[in-house]
């Protein structure tokens, strides 16, 4: 095969981690027999766009001056026709059957335009986040870390949000075109493609690591040595290791070796000049612990996985390659990338000799490939794709996502759960470039609407006879047109009355409501063809019941309430005691709040908390003794929710256990306090085991001890809060971001449309329809909008908040109550 390897650095010219891999896949690739070359920018000996070719170790190299593009900001760092039109002219004279492009920054996306024009199958290896981040490491002008998904975040880049979403759709139309993209870790392509990159193109290509030098000589006595290896460099997190260690409360003996820059901290740090390759197993065999705080979101890390092999303990920042390898808890610490506070915390922690000991000597949390298997690998990738082999849907999958582009939601309730039913999916599929809108189930304008469609969603639609009458339309057209019908409970089985505490809190006249309302939903799911459920249990029942095929569907993280999430991530906790916090929607929670009140009247009793409850949930006599710290809270618009998510510092998810109903139920309370890295207590039903591992991203509490002893953990240690609050944050949105629900979404759909094309619509239900008269109206057409409002003043934004505390504790405690807590807490404040 002829191979080109791109690369907008090469040795000698530049050297760096990222340049010695293309440089490794060209040399193995010869000595594997095949034809391979090099197409590489120029920084330091050539004009701009000059040309010159050379030979490096027996590689031919084609070189092009691209010094004047290296600013993040210059458009030509992304799009270079003057370069795409140079490697036009290469490819023409070298005929290659494998373009591999490593880097582009400098060389521009153009290059991928001229490699198909030739014919040549395209792999691209993703060394970092360029495609996404014009900055490449997801980290702000003022070396803020940025979300690690883009569009759930409001980093303005090096020009401005515009402009990056512009770059991006020219960057994104272009790669569109790669036949395989390669990721150097697994936890690399989970962040990739919950950016949006095609998961159907992402493989696996772990970079080789040699341990036969580092051999485990681990110590297991004696004071801790810790080693950092970064240099100066701020993207590797050097003033985050300066802030950590400035206080930070070591044991006796301790040292911290500070390679590559001068750190200027206290006496057991010292500073040593940067180490030469060949000393590093040298270097490793004289310390116990390697810190690698960086802030730039690397996609592997070699020194990490040496040290581990080395025996070493690591503590990384949650950045992926490196904390692939490190299991928190088990190999070491992982802390929140630019987190000063979480990292002072694990050097304190581990400078232990007992506590370090414990996390030594167990190599990676996942296999260190060698590099003779990584180039093994990469080349039969290259010959799956000479050999017409290739990673997409195939054919028929491919020509029925051509078939749904339009998409329409039939909503029948508003609120959080069309947000997250109707809006959410919408914004999901927008980033598979399928159209979607959203209609309430008496919009006069459905007809005409749904005739459009290529699928049609009902959520939460009530039977009426004019719904019935739609769907008998949609079954009549001359195209195929799947109905779905989504629920987020088991509000379709009237089985479930006797085992749902929560309608004791409902009148006569609304249990008799509730009851059609189940009869009047189930009868829309047995007129639909296709079930879509939030959560496993739903699904389940649904399948069971109505005897469709069904599929879960999971809430997902809404990329406006991540925005508006991130900006309360921007300040500290409001002053003032610690806070526990239930928030409840609805008043049908009475029954999961009195669960665990006894627990919560222990924690009250044993710390000087405040328990704040949201919404409509009416306490027990158990916590009257506590009125003085109890905060009431209203229902808040979402937009605000996540400033009081913030402001709490454990959030409390009970449901009653016992009770499919509640299995049912998803994890959204979970959801919501992650993205403001609040770390949550809940029962544990599955959709919380699905999302909470204990001790890492929350707890799960199934008695009364355990709620009392996972609130009391979490009160009583703030880094481990913190440290909970990030990873959770970090799982939500690189498991649940819009980009990788848009998929699921898609797929689903494209299910149903095979489905329906086989079998044909699904008829013949045998439960007895039930049905209420609601014509079409032009009143009834409204959606609550799904945008955030135009950001409040901090001051004000904190004043509306205290009022709209206050009111809610007056209509819920009475004035004389409210006054009290008043006074009781500005006497507590002052006398801190």
């Amino acid at each position: 095969m002829r191979i080109v390897q791109v690369s907008a650095h090469f040795p000698p010219d530049f050297v760096s981690g990222g340049t010695l891999m293309p440089q490794r896949c060209a040399e193995a690739m010869a000595a594997l027999g095949h034809e391979s070359s090099v197409f590489a920018g120029d920084l330091h000996s050539l004009e701009p766009l000059e040309e010159k070719d050379t030979v490096e170790n027996g590689i031919p190299v084609h070189w092009i001056g691209i010094s004047p593009y290296l600013s993040w900001a210059d458009t030509k760092n992304f799009n270079n026709p003057a370069v795409a039109r140079a490697f036009a002219r290469h490819l023409a004279a070298v005929k290659p059957d494998i373009v591999h492009i490593h880097s582009l920054q400098t060389l521009g996306g153009g290059l991928i335009d001229a490699a198909r024009a030739v014919g040549a199958k395209i792999v691209v290896t993703m060394h970092d986040f360029w495609w996404i981040c014009s900055r490449q490491f997801l980290v702000d002008t003022e070396f803020r870390p940025c979300s690690i998904v883009r569009d759930c975040g409001e980093c303005q880049c090096s020009v401005s949000a515009e402009w990056l979403t512009a770059r991006n759709e020219w960057l994104a139309q272009r790669l569109a075109h790669a036949d395989l993209i390669l990721v150097p870790s697994a936890a690399m392509g989970q962040a990739i493609i919950a950016n949006g990159v095609p998961a159907k193109l992402v493989r696996v290509n772990e970079n080789g690591v040699d341990l036969a030098g580092v051999a485990d000589r681990r110590r297991s006595d004696g004071a801790v040595r810790f080693l950092y290896a970064g240099g100066g460099d701020r993207l590797k997190g050097f003033h985050v290791l300066a802030d950590a260690v400035t206080g930070a409360r070591v044991a006796p003996g301790t040292s911290l070796s500070v390679y590559g820059a001068d750190l200027a901290g206290p006496d057991w740090v010292s500073s040593r000049p940067a180490f030469d390759p060949a000393e590093l197993a040298g270097v490793l065999a004289e310390h116990d612990v390697l810190i690698l705080p960086s802030l730039a979101r690397e996609s592997h890390s070699i020194l990490t996985r040496e040290a581990l092999g080395a025996g070493l303990a690591v503590i990384t920042s949650n950045t992926p390659g490196p904390s692939e390898a490190v299991h928190d808890g088990v190999n070491g610490r992982v802390i929140a990338t630019g987190s000063a506070e979480q990292l002072r915390s694990a050097i304190e922690e581990l400078s232990d000799p007992a506590a370090a000991a414990a996390l030594m000597g167990h190599g990676s949390a996942v296999r260190t490939v060698t590099p003779n298997e990584q180039m093994s690998e990469l080349e039969s990738f290259y010959r799956s794709l000479v050999g017409g082999q290739n990673v997409s849907l195939g054919a028929a999958g491919e020509a029925i996502e051509q078939l749904i582009r339009d998409v329409v939601f039939i909503t029948g309730i508003q609120g959080a759960p069309g947000r997250y039913r109707a809006h959410l999916p919408a914004e999901a599929l927008a980033t598979r470039g399928i159209s979607a809108t959203i209609h309430t189930y008496r919009d006069p304008a459905l007809p005409e609407r749904v005739a459009q469609a290529d699928a049609v969603v009902f959520y939460r639609v009530p039977a009426t006879p004019q719904i019935l009458e739609l769907i008998e339309s949609i079954r009549s057209s001359e195209r195929t047109i799947p109905i779905l019908g989504d629920v987020d409970d088991l509000i379709f089985d009237p089985e479930i009355e006797p085992l749902l505490d929560n309608l004791a809190t409902l009148t006569p006249e609304e249990r008799d409501l509730w009851r059609e309302g189940i009869h009047r939903y189930r009868t829309t799911l047995e007129n639909c063809d296709y079930f879509i459920g939030s959560t496993q249990t739903v699904s389940s029942e649904a399948a069971r019941l109505i005897g469709i095929p069904a599929h879960t569907y999971h809430n997902g993280v809404s990329a406006l309430l991540a925005r508006a999430s991130e900006r309360e991530l921007t300040r500290e906790r409001a002053d003032g005691p610690l806070r526990i916090g239930f928030f409840s929607g609805t008043k049908t929670h009475d029954a999961d709040w009195a669960s665990i009140e006894p627990a919560i009247a222990r924690v009250l009793e044993q710390r000087d908390v405040e328990l704040w409850l949201g919404g409509l949930v009416v306490p027990t006599g158990i916590l009257d003794r506590f009125a003085d710290r109890i905060v009431r809270l209203p229902l808040v618009p979402w937009q605000e929710l996540p400033a009081y998510l913030r402001d709490v510092d454990v959030c409390l998810a009970p449901l009653t256990g016992g009770s499919i109903f509640n299995e049912a139920k998803s994890a959204i309370k979970w959801l919501e306090a992650a993205l403001v890295e609040t770390p949550t207590v809940a029962t544990p039903t599955q959709p919380f085991r699905e999302v909470i591992r204990n001790g890492e991203t929350g707890y799960l509490a199934s008695t009364e001890d355990e709620w009392v002893e996972h609130i009391l953990t979490l009160l009583d240690d703030p880094a481990l809060r913190s440290r909970i609050g990030s990873t959770a944050r970090q799982e939500a949105l690189l498991t649940r971001s819009p980009a990788v629900q848009g998929e699921e979404a898609e797929a689903i759909l494209r299910e149903a449309w095979a489905h329906v094309g086989k079998h044909g619509h699904h008829t013949g239900s045998q439960f007895p329809p039930v049905t209420r008269d609601e014509p079409f109206t032009p009143l009834a057409v409204d959606i609550e909008p799904y945008e955030l409002e135009p950001g409040t003043s901090r001051p004000a934004a904190q004043a509306t908040r205290l009022l709209r505390k206050v009111g809610a504790s007056i209509r819920h405690d009475g004035l004389k109550v409210t006054v009290n807590k008043a006074g009781t807490r500005l006497r507590s404040r002052l006398s801190r």
